[in-house]
């Protein structure tokens, strides 16, 4: 019995173009701040999504005009940002399963009898896929549960703890992150950053699949949407198999294994925003998930953006070190803007605030 493949290639991209006007516009601001020695050594991007409204049809094309800096293909060390291609790796791996799990269909006696048929089919190409240990694989049973009337359609274990209950079990350490079902569990890792959380969700998914599909999607390859890579888990268990630490393409001892490019998160963002990031079910619900909120982290640009309507948001730190990435929907005048804009590797808070200045005026000087 073949299945459909644990990691079909997804030839999607953001639809950017060359955007002489905005990324003149952009480099003219970043190069006249107060704070430009600052932004000549981050990773930098701006994506116009103004004229995309939300829940486009994902078949549709897009031209997503984009700006940058001269660092936006460079590969950084970004911290708890890193936890969204966690999220992202969840959502490939329930649209996967859901396609092996109705091509076992009536041969499957019961859940268990059907996770091990994937697990049969699947086992060595996902076991295999990065030349790096752990040769892991997703812990099924534990992220899904089965529907056998559709037939076994899979779903996020869930609780449908309210964003309020989530945030009292915030930073309440592994004992009270371990009696969560996965879907809370994922919603405490992006919107609170919780790292016990985060490991908990990597650990279920697996190194090898959770960076097989970001490659499946085209996240290895700046010639495609960049680059994004995680190999840990936040100190979520130390006596497990090892983390799969820097990507193979990486030789340095000294690695970092929370990682990404300005391009990645930009391609990511707009993917989501777009519907396109695995499909638009998906990607309606990673946006639901990245909302920002009254519980739960923002981000410095979010939150010094003027004139915000809704913010989609995750940041991250390395001690005083801040890289983040957020969908901005914003007033300029009667006109709604929209936006995808990448910060990586800012050394304060205060240049992460003038970024988002700047980032606001330059879209807006082009609507």
């Amino acid at each position: 019995m073949a299945l459909p493949p644990p990691f079909p290639t997804k030839s999607v991209t953001p639809g950017f173009v060359p955007a002489g006007a905005l990324e003149k516009a952009l480099r003219d601001k970043l190069a006249k701040s107060k704070f430009s020695g600052d932004f000549a050594h981050m990773g930098i991007a701006l994506a116009d999504l103004t004229s995309i409204a939300e829940d486009p049809t994902p078949s549709g094309s897009f031209s997503v005009p984009l700006g940058s800096n001269a660092l936006v293909d460079s590969e950084v060390a970004v911290g708890s940002l890193s936890k969204i291609h966690c999220m992202f790796a969840a959502y490939f791996l329930k649209e996967q399963v859901t396609k092996a799990a109705a091509g076992v269909g009536g041969q499957a006696s019961d859940v268990q009898d059907l996770i091990a048929k994937i697990t049969a089919d699947w086992g060595t190409t996902v076991r295999n896929k990065i030349a790096k240990t752990p040769h892991d694989f997703p812990d099924l049973a534990h992220i899904f549960q089965f529907n056998p009337k559709t037939p076994w359609e899979p779903d996020f274990r869930n609780d449908f703890k309210s964003w309020q209950d989530l945030d009292d079990k915030h930073d309440k350490g592994r004992a009270v992150i371990d009696t969560l079902e996965f879907m809370d569990r994922m919603k405490l890792m992006v919107r609170f950053s919780d790292n016990m959380a985060s490991g908990s969700c990597v650990r279920d998914i697996g190194f090898q699949y959770l960076n097989g599909a970001l490659a499946a999607h085209g996240f290895a390859d700046n010639a495609k949407n960049g680059v994004l890579w995680l190999g840990g888990d936040f100190g979520y268990d130390d006596s497990k198999s090892p983390i799969m630490g820097a990507p193979p393409w990486d030789k340095n001892a000294d690695a970092t294994w929370v990682r990404a490019n300005a391009r990645g998160i930009a391609s990511y963002l707009t993917l989501v925003w777009t519907n396109r990031l695995v499909s638009q079910d998906a990607s309606q619900d990673m946006r639901d998930i990245l909302r920002d909120r009254s519980v739960g982290y923002a981000t410095y640009i979010g939150n010094a953006t003027p004139n915000r309507l809704r913010t989609f948001s995750k940041i991250g730190l390395l001690g005083h070190i801040i890289s983040e990435g957020v969908i901005i929907e914003a007033k300029n005048g009667a006109t709604a803007i929209r936006y995808a804009a990448v910060g990586l590797r800012a050394n304060r808070s205060a240049v992460m605030k003038e970024l988002a200045t700047i980032f606001y005026d330059v879209i807006a000087s082009l609507h």
